[in-house]
Formats: structure tokens, sequence, C-alpha cells
């Protein structure tokens, strides 16, 4: 093969069709993440009414989810590593799709709860393991822009969540709403059906077999037996392994932190605050929230192609000085209803833009052994503490107002900035194992 032919390549030795097949089903995955994480969003205001919820109680649902985010994050994650990638991503795929079907036939406040829970187990386990299985089947020269596509899944998810509540409640109800949620069981049977487990995971493990067999034989050197020791215990160990790693490790969950935090902060006060203030309507608000979602489309594809450009770093820092500066731009200096409506696609690109660089450094900081535990542990922990994002703005709001509260969120990319540069080292082109 040709320099130019191995320069073009996009898939790692061994995995030629199959890095594909695996794009898309971490794709379609995440997408269904997003649609049925935000059904419960949309139709909300109809369980209130119909269960006679205070709000609360209505919190309490969207909690449910997180906790179960946050559980299935660091389940789901070891377990991939240890039985296999392929095995457990299809099972994550098919719980969240049958508990949010059975929300249909629910008819008491705390099963609810309880499915509700269910569905975030789902949710949290999927995200780690496709983007394990993408990161070791797509080449290093492709890897970011390979893992920012799976991450336009999520938003895509979002759009279809609204398109399918404005189709289906007027014609069947809020409950039918989560009747739609098997249809990602058919991306399970898919993934089951046509994925096989990465190359790199299989060859990993063999070794791992043979380690064992050669210890329990006594036939294996010191260095050998050190190794097997390493990489045959609980896989998040691998995350605090030596004091390098455990910089690494925490940097990438404050950046973790920080992208989720603005996320939710933003995303979730936003509609309301625009209602409030403005008088938005409805229909208003699910267009801001529509041009925010074609700008992060354009953010997360663009990040992936200069991630692999100029590597990880120096994309991620641009991100967050573009983060800063807008969000100080959007919130104190645009005051127009249009100005705040289109000007919503940069603050889409700039704040949620970096959703397409996650998957790559995570990955690319860990081995095979742990590789998503890695994605899952350090993102789920910054996911499931950013959900207190939008509490954490209600209680700076008292005595002031919600929008005075959230413009503070530029305060914290800077944080992430310093964290990424100074702990987390530069994984461009890295040959992973």
């Amino acid at each position: 093969m040709s320099n130019v032919e191995m320069k073009r390549r996009n898939y790692v030795e061994g995995e030629e069709g199959h890095h594909m097949k695996s794009l898309v089903a971490a794709t379609l995955g995440y997408a269904a993440d997003g649609m049925d994480m935000f059904f419960l969003s949309f139709v909300l205001i109809f369980i209130i009414k119909e269960f006679g919820l205070t709000p609360i109680e209505a919190g309490n649902l969207t909690l449910a989810t997180t906790i179960g985010i946050w559980a299935g994050s660091y389940v789901f994650g070891v377990l991939a590593d240890t039985v296999g990638r392929i095995k457990v991503l299809s099972f994550t795929i098919f719980l969240y799709s049958f508990a949010t079907a059975a929300i249909y036939w629910c008819g008491d406040y705390s099963t609810l709860l309880v499915l509700r829970v269910l569905v975030g187990l789902g949710i949290g386990g999927e995200f780690g393991i496709g983007m394990a299985i993408v990161t070791e089947t797509w080449a290093p020269e492709m890897r970011a822009r390979a893992t920012s596509w799976v991450s336009l899944g999520w938003q895509f998810g979002v759009l279809a969540a609204s398109v399918i509540v404005a189709l289906v409640v007027p014609a069947m109800g809020w409950r039918g709403v989560f009747l739609i949620g098997l249809v990602p069981a058919a991306i399970a049977i898919y993934a089951r059906l046509t994925l096989r487990e990465p190359k790199m995971f299989v060859l990993r493990k063999e070794h791992l077999k043979e380690l064992k067999t050669g210890l329990q034989n006594g036939t294996i050197s010191a260095e050998e037996k050190e190794e097997y020791y390493k990489i045959s215990g609980m896989p998040v160990k691998a995350l605090f392994e030596n004091r390098k790693t455990t910089i690494t490790t925490i940097g990438l969950m404050i950046m973790c932190l920080v992208q989720n935090f603005g996320y939710y902060a933003i995303f979730s006060w936003m509609p309301a605050v625009l209602a409030d203030k403005y008088g938005y309507t409805l229909a208003k608000a699910s267009g801001w929230m529509t041009i925010s979602i074609c700008g992060m489309l354009v953010g997360i594809t663009a990040f992936g192609i200069l991630a692999d450009k100029i590597g990880r770093k120096k994309t991620f820092g641009i991100w967050y000085v573009a983060g800063t500066v807008y969000c100080i731009l959007y919130f104190f200096c645009f005051t127009s209803q249009e100005a705040l409506l289109w000007g919503s696609s940069l603050l889409g690109l700039t704040v949620n833009g970096m959703m397409g660089g996650y998957g790559a450094i995570l990955a690319e900081n860990y081995s095979s052994e742990a590789r998503s535990t890695a994605e899952n542990f350090i993102f789920g922990t910054g996911r499931g503490l950013a959900g207190f994002g939008p509490a954490i703005i209600g209680w700076l709001a008292t005595g002031s107002s919600v929008y005075s509260a959230m413009s503070l969120v530029f305060l914290i990319y800077p944080v992430a900035f310093i964290a990424m540069w100074l702990m987390v080292p530069e994984t461009k082109g890295k040959l992973i194992a």
C-alpha cells in the first residue's frame, strides 16, 4: 500500500467495512438516546396534569432519569470492557427502548419513577460503548471526525423527539409518544446481528487469556505477571493507575463537567426565560431550540475536522475562548428578540460544538481493556454532576432573575481551558491499543 493510500485509509487495519457499520450503529444509538431523553421534557406538562403532580414530583422524574444515567455510565462501561462491547451495547439499547415503551401502560407515579430510572440506565451505558467501538475501528487520522459524527446523533434525536411529539400527541395522546420508544430496539437488533467485537478488543482479550494460562502453569516472567495483574482487575483502576493518569482523568472530568453544565444550564432554562421575558409562544421557543441545534450540528462537525487537522488541545482551546466571548456577547449585548433568536445558532456552535471532541480524547488516553469504562465513567461523572446545573441557576436567580444568573455561565469555560491545557496531553494521531 502506497503512502498516499495509507493516508487516505480511514479504518484500522483489519476493520475494512466494519468501521462504517460501527459508526452507523453508534450514531443511531446516540440519536435514540437523545430522542428518549427529551420525550419526557416535551410531554411533561401532560404528565403533570394527568397524575396531578407537584413541581417537586415532576422534577423528580428528571432526577430519576439523571440518577439512572449516572449509574448506567459506571455499570455498563465496566461490563462492556469485561464481557464485550456488542453484547452490552445491544442490551443498553433494548433496556431504554422497552422501559420507554412501558410508560405507555404506566398507571401510577411510583412505576413511572422506576421506568425513568431504567431509561436512564440504558442511556447512560450506551454513549461510551458506542464511542469505544468507533475509536477502535477508525484510523487515527479520522478518529475525531468519526466520533464527532456519532455526537451529531444526539442532536438529530432531539429534533426527532420534537417532531414525533407534534405529530403523535394530537393523534394518540402523550402516552403514544413513549410507545414510539420501541423503534430503537431495531437498532439493537442491527448491532447484534451485523457488528462484531473490534479486532483490537479481541486481541487484548486473547492476550489476557494467554497471560492467565501462563500464570496458572507458572510459565510467564515477572514482567508478564505484573502486566496480568495490571490489566485483569477492575477496569476503573486504569483511570487512576499512576499520578500522571490520575491528573489526566481529573482534567477530563472537569472538561466533561463544564461541557454538560453549560448545555443543561442554558438549554433547560432559555426557552422558559424567553417566554417570560419576551412573551415567546411555544412555537417560537421551539424555533429558538431548532436554530440552536442547527448551530450545534455545524459546530460539532467543524470541531471534528479541525481536531484531526491541528490537534485536540488547540481545537478545544479555540472553542473554550469562543464560548467565553460569545456567552458574554449573547447575554450582555443582545437585547432584541431577533438577536436572541438568530444568535442562538452561534450559541449552539460555540458552547456545544465541543461535543465533537470528547469521544476521541477520552478514548485516546486509555487502553482497550478500560476504554468503555473511561468513556462512560469520565463523561458520565461530568454529565451526572452537571444535571444539577439548572437547579444551581435557579438558586443563583434568587433575588435577581434567571436570565441574570444564566449570563454567568461564561465563567466556567476558562476553568475548563486551564484544566485541559495543564492536565490533559495532546493525543492527535496517537496509535491506541
